[in-house]
């Protein structure tokens, strides 16, 4: 039996918020909100250009289930960075060029997966 769960947006962030973010470095805003490690070792940029900044869509899922990530290209909205947490398995690609593809069309501003 499917336990699939889909929970509504609480709070916006504001753009004005998102831009002023934008321009400092991952490690202070951590170091600010008590070094809550928000960039650990693994976590890198699979592009070049501007840092990633915006309001985080959250998605969980089974490692290796792509199914919610769909979902989610879908829900989120222009400027929402994309969170995936797959369980960190190997197995299974959770997105790849078709769906960053589409991403990007829809203005999606990035995405992060807990995957490698």
């Amino acid at each position: 039996m499917s336990q699939i769960q889909i929970f509504k947006r609480r709070r916006q962030v504001s753009a004005d918020l998102v831009a002023r973010l934008r321009g400092i470095p991952v490690a202070n805003i951590s170091d600010c909100m008590m070094r809550i490690t928000a960039a650990g070792p693994r976590l890198r940029p699979m592009h070049a250009g501007d840092a990633l900044a915006g309001p985080a869509f959250t998605v969980k899922t089974r490692p290796g289930d792509n199914l919610m990530a769909h979902k989610a290209l879908d829900l989120a909205q222009p400027g929402d960075v994309i969170v995936v947490d797959a369980g960190g398995d190997l197995t299974n690609a959770i997105m790849g060029e078709l769906m960053t593809g589409y991403a990007a069309s829809r203005g999606i501003a990035g995405i992060v997966i807990e995957h490698f």
